[in-house]
């Protein structure tokens, strides 16, 4: 017999990033707007893995929408269901002082209907006000287990009180931390995604941890297969063969601190042969910034700020860098790194992240402090000087981040779940 999982997003679709650009999946509202979702969310990603291993899981993604005026769903040529769900925007009150969240009553309505069914509940992200509801209703009366997915750093709140000198906020995270304890004593499984991530969930949880991480597809994600497929993907950039390209990607958001990689490379002598190629997108006051900031190196060749691509034309920029830069101040496990490991690049990153902690630990690339620019700079000079340092054997890259072995570590949680809750004919192969 199948089991459901159930996907619950913490968040809506990204229309501020791409306001002018309807979802790969889209409908149109009777007043002429639209509502829709892009099918490369984390969720809808894990779910394609997992079925593709698997024929014991049905596998749907609920994601609230703040523009939903009722219940929109499609099943992805994959498998995966992903439903929209009418949301709106509330205050909760974790400590002292409120926190804007996200509520849907119609997803609370749908999940309580689930839950009579064999049902695995996903909740993606760590302290998210509105998973509160959903674990009080479906872990208090243990209906189903509960497993969270922890992405990022998944910081508490106790940790972030060290160097703090303000009661009042001393006196909120102290309040948060003991009502997610509370909340997460009915909560089956939380995977984390590094070894620091897990460190700090089982600061407030004390039941099962794993280290699981997303993945890519190791498949199509290979090195460059020849010089001449190189130059070529250079030469649509307008890049010269001679250069060293450096390149970025991600959202334009301050973690990523894709401002201080402009300024730190700006800063660095004018012989050097480079091009720092930064993709990606954000809202317009980020893209904003960061054009200016890259305005007068672009002028020179030596930077360039790429719209958003995926697939096929992102692997190209791929093809067309020798070193992979990741600044950010906080990852879980930087897929974009894992992409870069898998094209055989080599990486500079800051010492975030499971990628980080398995470059440490197989003594390959170059990690830089997170907020110690003049490090950064040095680092990059001395990459531009003496040479690429050591990419990851990517045997073992494929080893930890293939999706096919991530499907299979989060199948082998799935399977103790059901047995424990359903009995073993319940998610077991058919």
């Amino acid at each position: 017999m199948k089991c459901l999982v159930v996907n619950i997003m913490p968040h809506g679709p990204a229309y501020h990033f791409e306001p002018d650009v309807r979802p790969d999946i889209a409908w149109e509202k009777p007043d002429g707007t639209w509502v829709g979702f892009w099918p490369r969310e984390w969720p809808d990603l894990l779910g394609e893995a997992v079925l593709k291993c698997s024929d014991a899981y049905e596998w749907e993604v609920w994601q609230p929408d703040l523009r939903a005026d009722e219940v929109y769903s499609r099943t992805l040529e994959t498998g995966v269901t992903h439903r929209l769900f009418p949301a709106k925007k509330q205050d909760y009150r974790l400590g002292i002082r409120s926190q804007a969240g996200i509520y849907s009553e119609a997803m609370l309505a749908r999940l309580a209907e689930a839950s009579a069914l064999p049902m695995i509940l996903h909740l993606h992200g760590f302290r998210i006000p509105f998973y509160g509801e959903m674990i009080v209703r479906c872990g208090g009366k243990k209906r189903c287990p509960i497993f969270i997915i922890g992405h990022g750093m998944s910081i508490v709140p106790m940790s972030e009180m060290r160097g703090l000198h303000r009661p009042l906020t001393y006196a909120c995270l102290l309040l948060e931390q003991q009502k997610l304890v509370r909340q997460l004593r009915n909560v089956d499984v939380i995977s984390a995604q590094s070894e620091f991530a897990r460190r700090e969930t089982q600061k407030v949880f004390r039941g099962r941890t794993e280290l699981l991480t997303m993945g890519c597809d190791f498949d199509f994600w290979v090195p460059v297969p020849s010089i001449e497929r190189k130059q070529a993907a250079r030469q649509t950039l307008g890049v010269r063969s001679s250069s060293m390209v450096f390149l970025a990607t991600g959202n334009f958001v301050s973690l990523k601190q894709f401002d201080r990689l402009l300024e730190v490379f700006s800063r660095l002598p004018k012989p050097h042969d480079f091009v720092l190629l930064i993709a990606g997108h954000g809202d317009r006051a980020s893209t904003e910034r960061l054009e200016a900031l890259s305005r007068s190196m672009a002028a020179e060749g030596k930077a360039i700020l790429h719209p958003y691509v995926a697939g096929a034309a992102l692997r190209d920029l791929y093809w067309a860098s020798d070193v992979y830069l990741s600044v950010s101040t906080g990852e879980g496990a930087s897929v974009s790194v894992m992409k870069a490991m898998a094209c055989g690049l080599a990486v500079l990153s800051t010492p975030v992240g499971e990628t980080s902690e398995r470059m440490r630990r197989y003594g390959v690339g170059k990690l830089v402090p997170v907020d110690r620019y003049d490090e950064w700079k040095i680092a990059i000079e001395g990459i531009l000087d003496k040479g690429l340092p050591p990419a990851l054997d990517r045997a073992v890259a494929q080893e930890a981040y293939d999706w096919p072995q991530v499907a299979r570590r989060f199948i082998s949680v799935y399977e103790d779940l059901c047995k424990e809750y359903f009995g073993s004919q319940v998610g077991s192969h058919v």
